[in-house]
């Protein structure tokens, strides 16, 4: 049971489960990706909340075990003072509709990281954030946050760079810079580039 404050003074209760079988509810994966989970609507004021809470998402046969913590749960994870509790950790709603994408996709996360890695060398900025958003006809569409205010930016990167990189994996991972966000259950270049 959770409870979440609205702004009118209401309380909101929600049977939400720490623990999510996303097999059991498969409705979910959609719900994560468009923004729908862990929404709620204020039955005194009408007003929709959207909140982030700690939980446990996992899918067996898909191969999903993924621990959700919420964006201001960051450096608490980070200075190790909230263990992992499943093989991959997901922090703020962003990286979490990216792992569903990822899992979905059937692809793997530190791939996706070093594309983002080497994306984010480039532009020689720390303060920008890249997502995978979906996969469309071949290609991994990237969103970009922060190069312009308000403004999202999009990258369309062909999945032969993928492939290429799954080629190449095994000794990009003996790489010190790579082993800096692709090693544990917490798999981001965010570990590298948000952490100043």
């Amino acid at each position: 049971m959770i409870e979440i404050p609205c702004h009118c003074g209401n309380i909101i209760e929600s049977d939400m489960e720490s623990q999510i079988d996303l097999s059991a509810e498969s409705s979910l994966y959609a719900k994560i990706v468009d923004g729908d989970f862990m929404k709620f609507r204020c039955p005194e004021c009408g007003n929709e909340l959207k909140t982030e809470v700690p939980v446990h998402l996992y899918d067996k046969p898909a191969g999903v075990d993924l621990q959700f913590l919420p964006e201001l749960e960051r450096s608490n994870f980070l200075s190790g003072n909230i263990k992992p509790i499943a093989v991959r950790v997901a922090i703020g709603y962003p990286e979490l509709v990216e792992k569903i994408v990822i899992a979905g996709a059937k692809l793997d996360d530190r791939i996706i990281e070093i594309i983002k890695f080497r994306m984010l060398e480039k532009a020689e900025r720390n303060d920008i954030r890249i997502y995978l958003s979906s996969i469309e006809n071949g290609t991994l569409i990237f969103h970009i946050h922060g190069l312009k205010p308000d403004q999202l930016g999009v990258s369309r990167i062909p999945e032969n760079t993928y492939k290429k990189i799954e080629t190449e994996l095994d000794g990009l991972l003996e790489n010190d810079d790579i082993k800096l966000f692709t090693e544990g259950p917490y798999v981001s270049v965010s570990r590298i580039y948000l952490e100043d």
